[in-house]
């Protein structure tokens, strides 16, 4: 063999050898650079997710406090607040069920109330801790009919209406956000 041909052939296999190594190197470098942004997307993904289904749990909440709400409001204003006598069955099935299942919703689903709303919850809380303590005494204890209806707010608990309208406008609020998304 030529010299002139085992130069160009040890060049070649030099230059291959070392071709190689760089193509190995830079191959390597790029699989943990794509395993590093894989492992990115796939973090803000599940955080994504997290996020939109903590969301979807707070309106589902706040959808229901919504309609509760309606639902006393709108039992207080159409009957019970213009009742000429004690109906039990209204208080009982629409006023107590309707304050007890809002009460209930509220406590046991903190965890999905937005931190704005805390406080305003905990003041729908007390404002029925207030009215089932009045309702036991008069309904219960007393056996109380002549009592046509049962309100606190004379107590000093009047219902917290700005509580009210809060959970109503961060609803739509939420509710709007999740749809448009």
């Amino acid at each position: 063999m030529s010299e002139t041909l085992q130069i160009i052939l040890g060049s070649t296999l030099a230059t291959t050898l070392f071709t190689s190594i760089i193509a190995f190197l830079f191959h390597k470098k790029t699989e943990r650079t794509n395993a590093l942004l894989k492992r990115e997307f796939e973090l803000l993904a599940q955080r994504d997710n997290t996020d939109l289904e903590f969301k979807k749990q707070t309106a589902q909440l706040l959808g229901q406090v919504y309609m509760y709400l309606n639902r006393t409001r709108k039992s207080y204003k159409n009957k019970y607040s213009i009742l000429k006598e004690y109906n039990q069955y209204y208080e009982d099935e629409i006023v107590y069920k309707s304050n007890q299942q809002l009460r209930t919703l509220l406590l046991e689903n903190g965890h999905y109330i937005p931190p704005n709303l805390l406080e305003e919850a905990s003041n729908i809380v007390e404002h029925f801790d207030v009215w089932f303590s009045k309702y036991h005494q008069i309904r219960k204890i007393n056996k109380d009919t002549e009592t046509i209806q049962i309100y606190v707010g004379p107590d000093g608990f009047h219902f917290p209406i700005t509580a009210e309208n809060k959970f109503k406008e961060s609803y739509i609020k939420l509710y709007e956000s999740l749809v448009s998304t």
